[in-house]
């Protein structure tokens, strides 16, 4: 080696033999790369190799070794291997943003550079030089979602949603490019566990249909031509960085399930100030679980913490999915409780910092002192919700029949409760259907298929939103088919604009009296004294957890025509109080052919 002291590739290629060494060849890894890079001052593997040692050894000390050799790659080449995203994944605040952006100005007119440089000036909120930047981007790269999903950020962070929201949808329309994934990560911090499987399954091409699906799900005024929770989670998450940045991404305990399991050991290792915290958080009352809230697994961990993927702690996390909460408790700079208000209860979370070596220190993350917390934090870091709050409880039910024509299908909705805006969402994320109007009765009519069902209520004071699935089956005559089931009191004619109308929005009905149901079935043979076999399947719960099945069946001799209306009234004291779900089975003799409605469930009492 001594013949070779001023050589810097050697050094460079002895120094990566010791990184690969534990610790203590790590330290050695340091000095080397160190003199390398003196010695080639304008070779950027030394320096790449030098951020290597930091990430190795982990920790604040290691952050700095990395930041050092990682900001000099970016002044000498960006694009030299993974230099931007090791960079990315160290603490960033406004200096280290600035420093970034004077590094990458080094390379303007580079499209790769251009498009980091605007990033972090989106970070630093200078949207009007990030928005000249990415328009000029976005004109050069057509086919590129990238300038265009950074562009619609920046709009929404300063506050200009019509203009990101054009932009965003141009970057959605883009997304079976998005080879960067910037899309994704711009949302994935409220992503479900589920629509996170989803994602990682998809096929390029169905990326645009998953994101306007999972905006679609989230719009919390359907009525309105906007969906305003895009903005506002742009704006959060800017707010979650600002306030709840992580600190300390190269703590061991955001990098080692195995130093995690120690910290986190709620044996004698908990020390005095973590123990103080718990007895303040245990003073106040504790919250009251909704009861329908559900018990959530733990999530599986790996290696990393949830935290590194946005640069978050747990505050930033759930801030991002929740917003600001209803009620905030700071107990001291190293801990705190947030409330929030849900239908049926609150949700109560702590946090402390617990990302050091022992006791409190480091990042603030969750931390269960009391009973629910556990159950709490896990439904909030697998949900999310609007600010806007929607607490007016009501009601709804629907049933589908043939549209105005054969290839439609009419999702008809019985609503209570003052004034109701419904919606259905098309695989493209777009609204296929509207209605709104009093309570009563909405129609909403599309071609069949999968859609996002919303329905809002406003009762003048409050608003309340469902937001759910619902499937238009075809009923096209070509094949045995059956509606939908209304129910209404039995005095009410057999028509269906007759039953939608005196139909119970909440499918309670009294037990001592007749009722109707309705249905209609289609595909029968249109010729003159056509049969059909029908039977009503009512279901109700019996002791024991059993199901006591009531079947009334019969043969229906009857003029068909394209929708053949099927009714019956069924007299009081055939079935008891008690809830029910009913289904409608049809068989058509000549041919064998049958088919089935969709249940209904309903109350008597």
């Amino acid at each position: 080696m001594a013949a070779h002291r001023d050589n810097a590739h050697a050094i460079t290629l002895l120094g990566r033999v010791h990184l690969a060494w534990p610790v203590v060849g790590r330290f050695k890894a340091e000095s080397l790369l160190t003199r390398a890079g003196q010695l080639a001052p304008d070779d950027p593997e030394p320096f790449y190799y030098l951020g290597h040692v930091g990430l190795r050894l982990l920790g604040d000390d290691g952050e700095a070794i990395s930041r050092r050799g990682l900001q000099r790659v970016l002044e000498l080449n960006p694009r030299y291997r993974d230099a931007w995203v090791l960079w990315g994944s160290l603490y960033r605040g406004p200096a280290e943003r600035r420093a970034g952006v004077e590094a990458l100005s080094l390379h303007a007119g580079d499209p790769a550079a251009d498009l980091w440089r605007a990033q972090l000036l989106i970070e630093l909120e200078a949207y009007a030089d990030a928005d000249s930047l990415l328009a000029r981007l976005a004109a050069r790269a057509p086919r590129d979602p990238a300038p265009r999903a950074l562009l619609a950020q920046a709009r929404f962070e300063a506050g200009f949603d019509s203009l990101g929201n054009v932009a965003y949808d141009e970057a959605i329309g883009r997304a079976d490019t998005d080879t960067a994934g910037i899309l994704w990560r711009q949302v994935r911090s409220i992503a479900s566990p589920r629509e996170r499987e989803v994602w990682a399954e998809a096929a390029p091409g169905a990326r645009a249909t998953l994101l306007r699906e999972f905006w679609a799900r989230r719009d919390p005024r359907v009525a309105t031509a906007q969906n305003e929770r895009i903005g506002e989670h742009f704006r959060r998450v800017r707010e979650a960085h600002r306030l709840y940045g992580l600190l300390h991404p190269n703590s061991l305990y955001h990098h080692s399930r195995t130093w995690r399991s120690v910290v986190d050991h709620p044996g004698p290792v908990v020390g005095p100030g973590l123990a103080e915290l718990g007895r303040l958080v245990r003073s106040e009352p504790p919250p009251r679980l909704p009861d329908s809230l559900p018990l959530l697994p733990a999530p599986t961990l790996g290696e990393e913490t949830p935290n590194l993927e946005d640069g978050l702690d747990d505050r930033g996390r759930v801030y991002v999915r929740y917003g600001p909460p209803d009620d905030r408790r700071a107990w001291s700079i190293d801990g705190e409780t947030w409330r929030y208000a849900v239908p049926g209860g609150t949700l109560q979370v702590s946090f402390a910092r617990r990302t050091g070596a022992w006791d409190l220190g480091g990042d603030q993350v969750v931390t269960y002192f009391v009973r629910g917390e556990a159950q709490s934090a896990r439904y909030v870091l697998a949900t999310d919700r609007p600010s806007e709050p929607a607490p007016f409880g009501f009601a709804f039910w629907g049933a589908a029949f043939r549209g105005p024509t054969r290839w439609l299908t009419s999702f008809v909705i019985i609503t209570d409760r003052f004034r109701v805006a419904s919606a259905l969402f098309g695989a493209a994320g777009h609204r296929a259907a509207f209605d709104s109007g009093a309570a009563g009765v909405q129609r909403l009519t599309a071609a069949p298929g999968e859609y996002v069902l919303a329905v809002d209520a406003d009762s003048g004071m409050q608003h309340g939103r469902f937001r759910g699935r619902a499937t238009l089956p075809p009923f096209t005559g070509e094949a045995l088919a059956v509606s939908g089931v209304l129910v209404a009191p039995g005095a009410t004619a057999a028509g269906r604009a007759a039953m939608e109308a005196a139909a119970p929005p909440r499918l309670r009905l009294p037990v001592g009296a007749p009722l109707r149901f309705y249905a209609e079935v289609y595909g029968l043979p249109l010729r003159r004294g056509a049969r059909y076999d029908i039977s009503y399947v009512f279901e109700r719960g019996g002791a024991g957890g059993r199901r006591v099945r009531t079947t009334i069946s019969f043969r229906r001799e009857t003029t068909a025509t394209s929708a053949t209306v099927e009714s019956l009234v069924l007299n009081p004291g055939r079935l008891t109080a008690g809830r029910y779900g009913l289904h409608i089975e049809v068989r058509d003799p000549a041919t064998g052919a049958r088919a089935g409605s969709p249940p209904l469930h309903f109350e008597l009492r």
